[in-house]
């Protein structure tokens, strides 16, 4: 089935691939420093698999997977018998998250590039669970979005999302932005368009569960540490892993953006004159059933 929808959505998405192309190089960085053996689910990862209902056998589908997390864990808890199919907008992450797949011999997971989250390139009814982390609010129209993904679901399964709380809540960002934004011009901020805030609130995520059809709906908050051991470490994972950021600075000439490292560096560092660095966001993780 074709989707049709505005330009204006069509350039919105393309917006977000090129963010999420610019910080898919230090997603996998992290990930490849991570030890495989190291068996911490982080607490919206656990959230994730159990309003999702992530159990042994099971199909699950992970949209916005990024380069594996939670698809690794996912793979883990659904077994052998089981399988999960990562999807994203971005191909830089997706091969970056097949290389790591294969370096790891996870053989119960699948990853593709897809063009549009309205067009997942699956069979209807064709998986037990789903889950979106921290993808949902980047999406033109996440009623649809979530709409596409219901249908991907047998009668019953099972559907968790992450979304970051309020701009305010979301610390590491709402820094990071107030830095670069005194060096560049921003857009002003506009709480409808896709965006790390773009669903703040279990309101919002209700309302855009119950518009796809979902039911049994539960909302649950996160509070989500960064940690950082200097202002200079806590200002690279901006540059190299925040696509928003990225975004930002794409456009901003050397100057400019060695400015805004320093200021960072300077700035972050009045505030943890320790020099570790711990700032706590709030996030949100919400599931709901397909009623079928």
């Amino acid at each position: 089935m074709t989707i049709t929808e505005s330009d204006d959505a069509a350039a919105k998405r393309a917006r977000q691939r090129n963010d999420w192309d610019l910080a898919a190089p230090g997603w996998r960085r992290g990930q490849e420093a991570r030890d495989p053996a190291d068996r911490t689910v982080n607490e919206v990862t656990a959230q994730l698999l159990a309003l999702a209902g992530i159990r042994s056998g099971q199909r699950v589908l992970d949209l916005a997977c990024g380069v594996g997390e939670p698809a690794f864990v996912i793979a883990e808890h659904v077994g052998p018998t089981g399988a999960v199919l990562g999807l994203d907008l971005s191909t830089t992450m997706v091969e970056g998250v097949q290389a790591l797949a294969g370096a790891r011999g996870i053989p119960n997971a699948e990853f593709r590039r897809i063009e549009s989250e309205l067009e997942l390139g699956v069979p209807d009814g064709g998986f037990d669970a789903a889950t979106c982390r921290f993808g949902l609010m980047f999406t033109p129209d996440p009623d649809r979005a979530l709409a596409t993904l219901r249908r991907a679901l047998k009668p019953g399964g099972r559907i968790a999302v992450s979304t970051w709380g309020p701009p305010e809540q979301v610390r590491f960002l709402a820094l990071a932005t107030e830095i670069v934004g005194r060096h560049v011009a921003l857009p002003p901020f506009d709480p409808t368009a896709p965006g790390l805030s773009a669903l703040p609130t279990p309101a919002a995520l209700r309302r855009v569960f119950a518009a796809a059809g979902f039911a049994d709906v539960e909302v649950v908050g996160v509070t989500v540490p960064f940690l950082a051991e200097s202002p200079a470490a806590f200002w690279d994972a901006q540059e190299e892993g925040c696509g928003p950021i990225l975004g930002m600075l794409a456009a901003s000439p050397p100057a400019a953006r060695r400015a805004i490292r320093e200021d960072a560096i300077r700035t972050v560092g009045a505030m943890f004159p320790g020099g570790g660095v711990r700032l706590e966001s709030e996030a949100l993780v919400a599931g709901g059933v397909n009623p079928g």
